[in-house]
């Protein structure tokens, strides 16, 4: 506030010191010429005196000028008022000059002043005029979505601190807006992606059901091999929808974890029973070890589909016939768990966005949408748990989880 005012107060102090030194210097010029005329009328009298008394000693003359005498000044008042001058008259044509003087000087002085502070005040409030328009036109642009404008001041005013303020809003909305975009334009791609993967299955339901019907007669194998193929489309088609409405619950915050303790063997059950009819159908073999009697506090539902997620991700990224490893390391601060697979590896530029929404990698399968590692990490966090991945292209990905203890 100090630094404000002081930045306020500045120019009128320097208007009126620039005025008043004005003002004395003039004063001191006429003073000095009002001396020199004072000078000359007092030497022009000792003259008069001298040449009409000649007998009057000089020196006593100059004595009596140099020192005050209260009796001669009260004859020569005296003498004055009888020519008709008083006290309030000026007896000379120096001293009558100089008071004139002073009084013009003191006028030209407050008429300076005046007209200084005039300008400073119309100048300042023209500014300030200037800015509040800037401001207006800058807000209108900000309701028409335009963000690239700077409006930063360096100014020590409440207009510049608006301002500056202001602009920091601009910046924040920019970003959001640039979010808002993204946040569009990947979920257009994924409501695009999850059509077609909803699409497929129900044609693919669709052909099988209108075979079952036009061949009554058909084989009971081949009918059989069209039921099963039914009941994986049909599986597929559920488990995304249910990803999707369980990620919309968490989004709007409508799901509140339900934490007990537990071994994580049954939590490792849940999962496996989850995971079973895809690792039969890609001929992968889960193999579990490590601590399994290690006790954890977490909601046994939405973790054990949040580790089913993963886990999927992880046989649909595995060669036929190869092995998705899960370990369970047990130490005092935390109980973390491992998932492992031999696939292909996800790339370096890829790793740091697979647990983002929406986003699929480069190598992803054709019926990824991108959301089930975001659920999975959306579910993880809400029970006070971490989770990571560490990756190298041709030797597979690993992701550990970790729920630290109370």
């Amino acid at each position: 506030m100090w630094r404000r005012l002081w930045h306020t107060a500045l120019p009128v102090l320097t208007i009126v010191l620039i005025a008043g030194g004005i003002f004395v210097g003039v004063s001191l010029g006429v003073w000095r010429h009002y001396r020199t005329e004072s000078n000359d009328e007092t030497a022009e009298l000792v003259g008069l005196v001298a040449e009409r008394y000649p007998d009057i000693d000089s020196a006593d003359l100059v004595r009596a000028l140099a020192q005050e005498n209260a009796d001669a000044r009260a004859t020569g008042e005296d003498i004055l008022r009888t020519y008709g001058y008083t006290e309030n008259d000026f007896a000379t044509a120096g001293a009558m000059d100089y008071g004139k003087a002073l009084l013009a000087i003191g006028l030209l002085a407050i008429l300076c002043v005046g007209c200084a502070l005039a300008i400073y005040l119309y100048y300042h409030d023209w500014r300030a005029r200037r800015q509040i328009r800037n401001l207006v036109t800058y807000v209108q642009k900000l309701n028409d979505h335009v963000y690239d404008l700077r409006i930063e001041s360096n100014r020590e005013n409440e207009l510049s601190l608006f301002a500056n303020e202001l602009y920091k809003i601009t910046v924040t909305l920019k970003e959001a807006s640039e979010y808002d975009r993204k946040i569009r334009r990947q979920l257009e791609t994924a409501l695009a992606d999850i059509s077609h993967q909803l699409k497929t299955p129900l044609t693919s339901l669709q052909i099988v059901l209108d075979n079952l019907e036009s061949d009554p007669e058909m084989p009971p194998a081949v009918r059989q091999d069209f039921l099963r193929s039914s009941s994986r489309q049909v599986a597929a088609m559920s488990s995304l929808v249910t990803t999707l409405l369980n990620l919309a619950k968490f989004d709007n915050g409508t799901i509140r974890m339900q934490r007990r303790v537990m071994p994580v063997s049954d939590l490792i059950t849940q999962v496996r029973e989850k995971v079973e009819i895809l690792a039969d159908l890609q001929n992968i073999q889960l193999k579990v070890t490590g601590d399994l009697s290690a006790q954890i506090k977490v909601d046994p539902r939405w973790q054990a589909e949040a580790l089913s997620n993963i886990v999927k991700n992880c046989i649909e990224h595995s060669p036929i016939g190869s092995t998705v490893e899960i370990s369970v390391e047990d130490r005092v601060p935390y109980t973390r768990i491992a998932i492992r697979d031999h696939g292909a590896g996800i790339a370096p530029e890829d790793l740091h966005h697979i647990f983002e929404r929406f986003y699929k990698a480069e190598g992803s399968s054709a019926s990824s949408v991108g959301i089930g590692l975001s659920f999975a990490r959306s579910v993880i966090k809400a029970d006070q748990g971490q989770v990571s991945a560490k990756s190298a292209l041709g030797q597979g990905s690993e992701f550990i989880v970790t729920y630290f203890h109370s």
